[in-house]
Order: C-alpha cells, then structure tokens, then sequence
C-alpha cells in the first residue's frame, strides 16, 4: 500500500512539474513580447515628449503611443520632404559638412549603408540563409549571403581563388546585430532549405526552435 500511494504521489507532482513547464512555456512568450513593445513605445515615447510644445506634453506623457506615432508622422513627412528639390538640396548639404568630420561620417556612412538595405526589401540581403564552416572546418554556422558580387574585394581574392567571393554574414547567438563578415566561394556554402525568418528563429533560441519536418540541406 506504501509503494502505490508513493508511485500515486510521484505522478502527481510529474504532472504537477509537466503543467507548470507547459504554462511557463505557452505565457512567457505573449510576456516577452509584450514587455518588448512596451520599452520600445516607452523609448520612443520619452525622447519625443521633451520636444513637443508645452500644451501637448501632458496629453502625450498620459497616452502611451502618441509619442511613437508623432516620430512615425514626422519620419513620413521628412521621407517624403526628401524626394523634392529643397529637401535634396539640404540633404546634399548635410552629407557634405558630415563628410568633413574624421569619426561622425564613419559612423553616418556605416549606418546609412543599413538602413538603405533595410529600406530597399528588393535588393538581395539577408534572403538566402546558408551553413559555412566557422571558425574552423568541421563546425558549421548559420550565415547569411549578403553580396553576390563585392568588387570592392572581388579582384584580390578571385586572383587566389579563381572566382569571385560572395559576402557571407554570421551572426552571432541571441544577438545577430553583431557577428563576422566573410568572403568566400559561393561552392564552399550549403544553401538551408528555411527562410531567412527560420534561420534568425534558430539564431535567437541558440538553436532550440526547428521545424518539426526538418529537410537535409542541398549544397549550392
């Protein structure tokens, strides 16, 4: 009678432990998604309040959101103010007094190179997820072909190679802001059969989330 009361009790709290996991694992996901949303409104939110006029301050610190949706407007308006002759020319005169400071136009030219690739979804980048070798042979990353054809070091490394390199970014887990860009030849990748979308999910989850019908990949 011990023994089944014992096994009745471990299957409880087997149960109970297998509840909480599943409980853990279905809310913490809606949680961390919204607590992300809510410090990216806030972020956004504080640095546009102090330059709203003095009457609508306390109208925007008490609804969150309006400050997100002013800097959506005014980035719109700016965007659009760009593509007429007057916003051509003070952009043109912007880049040319940023070109002429050492550290600033590093920083400016970098991060415009981005934000162009971020805006232009037809151009190729970050569309064709693949696996190379890195850092050494035998183990294997998840990068992402950027380039098809960087002349800009295309000349040096098709002299040793024999063809010209693709660019490839490796991101680095959780985080794939930062990483390594290597050049390299398009036969030396393994095209994945996912999307780039399941290739960052892999990357962000260090590899725990996948397909549940996973494909072996084709080498390009």
């Amino acid at each position: 009678m011990a023994e089944l009361d014992d096994a009745r009790r471990w299957r409880f709290f087997a149960w109970l432990r297998n509840s909480f996991l599943a409980g853990v694992a279905l809310v913490l996901p809606f949680v961390i998604t919204v607590w992300l949303v809510w410090t990216f409104v806030s972020f956004i939110d504080q640095q546009v309040w102090p330059i709203l006029p003095a009457s609508l301050q306390p109208f925007a610190e008490n609804a969150p959101g309006v400050g997100l949706a002013i800097a959506l407007v005014a980035l719109t308006l700016i965007g659009a103010l760009a593509g007429n002759l007057f916003g051509r020319f003070l952009l043109r005169e912007s880049e040319r007094i940023i070109a002429n400071l050492p550290i600033v136009r590093s920083i400016y030219g970098g991060s415009k190179q981005i934000f162009k690739q971020v805006a232009a979804p037809d151009r190729t980048s970050f569309k064709e997820p693949v696996l190379v070798e890195f850092p050494h042979a035998g183990k294997w990353a998840i990068g992402f072909i950027t380039n098809e054809e960087p002349r800009e070091v295309t000349a040096p490394i098709a002299v040793r190679i024999g063809e010209a390199p693709v660019a490839v970014y490796v991101p680095l887990a959780p985080f794939p802001t930062s990483g390594f860009l290597l050049y390299m030849p398009r036969e030396q990748t393994i095209a994945l059969p996912i999307t780039t979308e399941e290739a960052l999910q892999r990357i962000f989850s260090f590899g725990i989330v996948r397909t549940d019908e996973p494909t072996g990949p084709s080498r390009s």
